[in-house]
């Protein structure tokens, strides 16, 4: 196939299309590249649409497209011929310019940009093209069948709560996708030009890498949320751990929790940061707290978005609920308790919200000398129970108290051997599911009985659920996503360039003693003329003559488009192969002959491929 033919004949435009909006913003979402992000009742807002559209556009574009006309087919809805003539003052122009480079700056970036006579273009790297394959596969396909997924996706908008017969139902459909997708393998068409403009096309093969069959993408997951936990002891001094339940008689089914739990906690963070200046501060040893009679009156909340990590559990029944470790919370003024809001006013908004009716709140403090304190704690430091560790004159009798009152979040029980921390009490769950996780290859084929040796927060079912509701385990705040993100100075152009001079005055620092000693050797008739040559030397140092001789840009192009998902069995193979290595079966594929006609791309839902 010629690269020179329309994109469209390449097969981007048609990998594109079958992604649909909706579950392309929640990809997007997931990595923080939408303004606002799914509503309360699911929609999005305009512009967050166009970002989806633009995405989709430049997928399609596998060659690249200039930003013109990505402003121009995307948000002016014309082709580009017919639009009027687009710049940088044009308000469309400017908000793809910032999204584009939002996709460009990313660490691993979505989006290749570089100009061409003049002209911005930009191009999809394989990071988009593997997160519109990963929208593909978890799009319903309208053929009459029920995949996996929207199956128990069926099943649980048809109950309130789960049975036995309905753990088991999830933990069958989801070792049996776990099964599946070791057999399949991703195929993709290799569009080469080479240097001397010979044209060629290979085909190559990928294993299935979701998030529950990666041990890489596993590891990650845990990594990013301790990493998280690193970044709020060096920036925080004051946290309070929550949780928030669901009240099945305020849904509909299981899953309408499952969906509605995170809009709604995101309804409550913006609830928090309003600053409603005719009610006072309960945290002023002057105001009462608050209670419904006096809700116009008088308010906890911080007014400002707190900073936090958010994990998600299933309880026995299937009951979604969070568990949130806000950070820098303010304090009370009598006695500088962190205090995130007042929990009947916090659970009465999200009663409002048709979540449910239970809250706890936990106030906490970071200390950096835990092992010197005289209770054994696990770990060095971390943000532990105010009560029991924060700076205040209480007595015993009014810590017990106070502690008493949490029903749902309990700090140094007697039981444990080690005092907890805010971290460990979270960790403690996700590092039993990533575990089991990481185990998958022995723990998944186990009998029902040897299973539960994995314990409750590690079930089967209660990850399948993570699977078929499209969840994440757990996320954090944008402030602290940012924080923990490696490399981000080098994005910095002002960093780039400070490196570079200073590592050109190194160089030349450490050359020049070397040159002016082997100039100095050779017959001159005029110590200027030495010193110039000096001079020229030097110069040479920073800009080498060799320079001169490379291409302004390469003329090596590689496209790589995604044909779609087969059982390795099903993949053509050349008959003189005895034996296929699934890992280099690119080798043996035959590139006249025809794909079966299989209906096997729908059943596994691609995660990423490429990490």
């Amino acid at each position: 196939m010629s690269l020179a033919e329309p994109p469209g004949h390449l097969g981007g435009l048609d990998l594109a299309d079958r992604c649909n909006t909706p579950v392309l913003a929640d990809l997007l979402d997931e990595r923080d590249l939408l303004g606002h992000g799914p509503l309360i009742d699911d929609s999005l807002t305009e512009r967050d649409t166009d970002r989806c559209r633009i995405t989709k556009f430049i997928a399609s574009k596998p060659e690249g497209t200039p930003l013109t006309h990505i402003v121009s087919y995307t948000l002016k809805g014309v082709s580009n011929d017919r639009a009027e003539r687009v710049d940088g003052s044009d308000p469309d122009y400017q908000f793809a310019y910032r999204f584009v480079d939002e996709l460009a700056t990313c660490e691993q970036p979505y989006v290749e940009k570089w100009e061409s006579s003049g002209v911005l273009m930009v191009s999809p790297t394989l990071r988009l093209l593997d997160l519109i394959t990963e929208g593909i596969t978890q799009t319903a396909h309208a053929d009459g069948l029920r995949r996996d997924r929207q199956f128990l996706q069926d099943y649980l908008s048809n109950v309130d709560s789960l049975d036995e017969k309905g753990k088991q139902m999830l933990d069958d459909d989801f070792t049996s996708y776990l099964d599946r997708i070791e057999d399949y393998r991703l195929l993709f068409d290799v569009h080469r030009v080479d240097r001397r403009g010979g044209e060629s096309t290979q085909q190559m093969t990928k294993r299935y890498k979701t998030r529950f069959n990666d041990e890489g993408r596993i590891s990650k997951q845990y990594a990013r949320f301790n990493d998280a936990l690193e970044y709020a002891y060096e920036h925080y001094e004051t946290a309070a751990v929550a949780t928030f339940t669901t009240d099945p008689k305020q849904q509909r089914h299981l899953l309408d929790g499952t969906e509605n739990i995170n809009p709604n906690f995101n309804r409550l963070l913006s609830y928090l940061s309003r600053d409603p200046s005719t009610e006072k501060d309960t945290r002023k040893e002057s105001v009462a707290n608050w209670r419904p009679d006096l809700a116009d009156d008088v308010t906890g909340r911080p007014r400002e978005r707190p900073e936090y990590i958010k994990v998600l559990e299933f309880t026995e029944k299937g009951y979604p609920h969070l568990h949130v470790l806000f950070f820098d919370v303010p304090t009370r003024e009598s006695d500088g308790m962190p205090w995130l809001c007042d929990k009947q006013e916090l659970a009465a908004k999200w009663s409002d919200y048709g979540q449910g009716e239970i809250i706890d709140v936990y106030p906490l403090v970071y200390r950096d000398d835990l092992d010197d304190l005289d209770p054994d704690f696990q770990d060095e430091e971390g943000f532990v129970d105010w009560y029991r560790f924060g700076d205040h004159d209480y007595g015993e009798q009014w810590v017990r108290d106070r502690t008493k009152q949490h029903d749902l979040i309990e700090f140094g029980d007697e039981t444990e051997e080690e005092e907890t921390t805010a971290g460990a009490y979270l960790g403690k769950y996700l590092s039993a599911t990533f575990g089991s996780l990481l185990d998958a290859t022995d723990s998944f084929e186990k009998t029902d009985d040897e299973r539960e040796t994995y314990g409750d927060k590690a079930a089967t079912w209660k990850i399948a659920l993570y699977w078929a509701t499209n969840r994440r385990f757990s996320s954090c705040s944008k402030k602290i996503g940012r924080g923990i993100d490696p490399n981000e100075h080098l994005q910095d152009p002002d960093v780039r360039e400070a490196v570079r001079d200073r590592s050109l005055d190194s160089m030349k620092a450490a050359c020049e003693s070397s040159i002016k000693d082997t100039l100095a050797r050779r017959r001159w008739t005029d110590i200027d003329d030495l010193d110039a040559a000096i001079e020229r030397a030097i110069s040479d140092v920073e800009n080498p003559a060799v320079r001169s001789t490379l291409p302004d840009e390469s003329s090596f192009r590689c496209i790589i488009n995604y044909r779609g998902a087969y059982a390795y069995w099903d993949l053509p193979a050349d008959g003189t192969t005895v034996s296929i290595d699934l890992e280099a079966i690119e080798d043996y594929v035959a590139k006249d002959e025809e794909l079966p006609v299989v209906d096997r791309e729908n059943d596994p839902p691609v995660a990423s491929v490429w990490h």
